[in-house]
C-alpha cells in the first residue's frame, strides 16, 4: 500500500491541505515529541485526539491500534506509521473522522 500525500499545498502556496491521517501523525507529534514544543494542556489534548480517531478507527473494522499508537509513541515517522495512519483513518471513515475533528475544534 502506499500512501496518498498528507500534506499538499494550496494554491497561493502560503498553507496546507492536510488529510485525516496527517492530522494524526501531527497530534502524535504534539503527544509525544519535544514537550518543550507544547503545553501540558496541548499535549493532553493531542493525546484525546489520538484516542478518538483509534477508537474511530477500531469501529470501522481496524485491528492494529494497539500497534499503530506504540508506533506513534515511539515517535519516528516510518513509511509503516504512515501507512497505517492512513489505513486507520481509511476504516474510520470520513464521517466519524469530520465527528471527531468536530468535537476537538478542528472544523
Amino acid at each position: 500500500m502506499t500512501t496518498k500525500p498528507l500534506f499538499t499545498p494550496t494554491v497561493g502556496g502560503t498553507a496546507y491541505d492536510i488529510q485525516p491521517a496527517g492530522v494524526l501523525l501531527l497530534a502524535a507529534d504534539t503527544a509525544y515529541g519535544d514537550p518543550s514544543q507544547s503545553t501540558p494542556e496541548g499535549t493532553r489534548n493531542a493525546r484525546v485526539l489520538i484516542d478518538a480517531v483509534l477508537s474511530a478507527a477500531r469501529a470501522g473494522g481496524y485491528t492494529q491500534g494497539d500497534i499503530l499508537r506504540t508506533l506513534l509513541a515511539r515517535h519516528q515517522l516510518t513509511h509503516r506509521v504512515m501507512v497505517m495512519a492512513q489505513a486507520a483513518c481509511d476504516a474510520a471513515g470520513d464521517a466519524a473522522l469530520r465527528d471527531v475533528f468536530k468535537r476537538a475544534g478542528l472544523v
